[in-house]
């Protein structure tokens, strides 16, 4: 008979603290009795104390009742204190196996443990707790047995730190960094008194205006909160991602990254969706490429990204993938927008630009007193759109469909990131051709291209010729 393993006990705490909302109540009541008499709310103290008890408590039944076996093929989960349900996962089924190692439970030798299916939810792994180290490797050595062949040369890659951080580049999110930020400084108030938000709020504000000489104060303060949360986002990416290392033995790929919270993912090979590599602009320009993989669990968790390699040139791209992930290679693009259609790319961005000059001009017109706003406001709404226009320029150059065997490379394009999306031909779940009256005019289909994922995940490749749209389909019959 199995032996019967339980969560690490820390695990209560968790268990209850999804209930720790409910003190509300006591706290209420002791607000308002506190006013009439402390002796008359002393004595409904223990009322507050047995509420608590009842939260902890509930949170040990919770975890004393939740219990898993390790079997030789899969693992057996039960749980439920008044309604019971079981679980059974084969490790065969597993797309990915995770190990979280936060700084906070290093020193414990306690590990957060989640696996991962593709029957699972889009936002929680199928089973997800947390263990003792030597319980969880036990589980992941079992579990990575039927991926891993002993015989197979272990290939690894692992990138330089300037690596990471170009990956944080082209991936760092202003609003991230501007919520994280906001959060600190409310935060901040709460603990240190509002006189500590206060000064806070002041400094970055005086900041703000020596930063940003002779500019509007609004204006001044708009362009630090922008940058300052890139900023902010491009150190929580860098912070993330640091100590990346990918390798591949058998059909196991394994990667590893983080600081403060190390994320360590065992992933099935044959479980993998799809290859994107993702470009902006500017590393577009200097040949850079992030590779991303689309695994179910991999990228899963909040500031975290599916990274298979940070960053990497031509040359290295075509080598790291040969050595850890050559079944999913790219290829040129056989199937492009034909000369003609290079208007429709440049449209777009060109009437925007026009239009908000226009508009930008007529305000000046009427209100020439807000001179330095509005020519402030008027560069930096413009700003972005000749950005769009110089990746709209670049991508009809870079759109397209190249084919090798059964792998299919779709070349496009979204707001201002470059894609090029590698995927085998049994993960494409559907494929769609849209064509309006002007690229019927044009003699061009664009064509939506549908894989699986545990989210809906779909590509546009626009603009391409009818004729290469027509042997594309063509080629998926065969």
């Amino acid at each position: 008979m199995s032996q019967i393993y339980r969560q690490h006990p820390l695990s209560i705490v968790h268990a209850f603290w999804k209930y720790i909302f409910l003190l509300i109540f006591p706290l209420l009541r002791s607000l308002v009795l506190v006013r009439q008499s402390f002796v008359y709310w002393l004595s409904g103290v223990w009322f507050d104390l047995l509420f608590l008890f009842a939260i902890v408590l509930f949170g040990f039944f919770q975890w004393y009742f939740t219990t898993f076996k390790i079997q030789e093929k899969g693992l057996y989960f039960r749980k439920g204190i008044f309604f019971h349900s079981e679980q059974y996962i084969p490790y065969t089924n597993l797309s990915s196996v995770g190990v979280d190692k936060p700084f906070y439970l290093r020193p414990f030798h306690i590990v957060r443990l989640k696996l991962e299916t593709d029957a699972g939810k889009k936002n929680s792994p199928d089973a997800k707790m947390l263990l003792h180290r030597d319980v969880a490797e036990e589980i992941v050595s079992l579990a990575t047995v039927y991926l891993t062949d002993t015989g197979t040369v272990t290939k690894s890659y692992k990138p330089r730190a300037g690596y990471i951080a170009i990956l944080s580049f082209i991936t760092s999110n202003t609003l991230t960094g501007v919520l994280f930020a906001s959060t600190f400084i409310t935060q901040t108030g709460k603990i240190l008194g509002q006189s500590a938000e206060d000064q806070l709020v002041y400094y970055m504000t005086r900041i703000a205006q020596i930063v940003a000489y002779k500019l509007p104060p609004a204006a001044a303060i708009a362009a630090c909160v922008i940058l300052g949360g890139w900023i902010i986002g491009f150190l929580i990416n860098l912070i993330n991602h640091l100590n990346f290392y990918t390798a591949r033995k058998g059909g196991c790929l394994y990667a590893r990254a983080g600081i403060l919270v190390q994320r360590e993912y065992h992933m099935a090979v044959d479980e993998i969706n799809c290859l994107t590599l993702r470009q902006s602009f500017i590393t577009k320009l200097f040949g850079f490429y992030s590779a991303m993989i689309s695994c179910t669990g991999y990228g899963k968790d909040k500031n975290e990204l599916a990274a298979l390699l940070p960053a990497v040139d031509s040359q290295g791209l075509r080598q790291s993938l040969h050595l850890i992930l050559p079944e999913i290679q790219p290829t040129a693009r056989q199937y492009k927008p034909p000369t003609r259609t290079i208007t429709r790319f440049l449209i777009p961005p060109c009437t925007t630009f026009f239009c908000t000059l226009a508009g930008f001009l007529l305000i000046h017109y009427f209100f020439p007193e807000f001179h330095e706003i509005i020519l402030y406001l008027g560069i930096m709404v413009h700003l972005p759109i000749v950005w769009w226009l110089c990746v709209k320029i670049t991508a009809f150059f870079h759109v397209g469909i190249g084919i090798r065997g059964d792998v299919y490379t779709f070349r496009s394009t979204f707001a201002y990131a470059i894609y090029t999306t590698v995927v085998h031909k049994n993960k494409i779940a559907r494929i769609e051709v849209r064509q309006s009256l002007f690229q019927k005019m044009a003699h061009c289909s664009d064509v939506i291209i549908y894989t699986f994922n545990e989210r809906k995940h779909r590509l546009v490749v626009q603009n391409v010729d009818q004729d290469g749209v027509e042997e594309f389909l063509k080629s998926l019959a065969e």
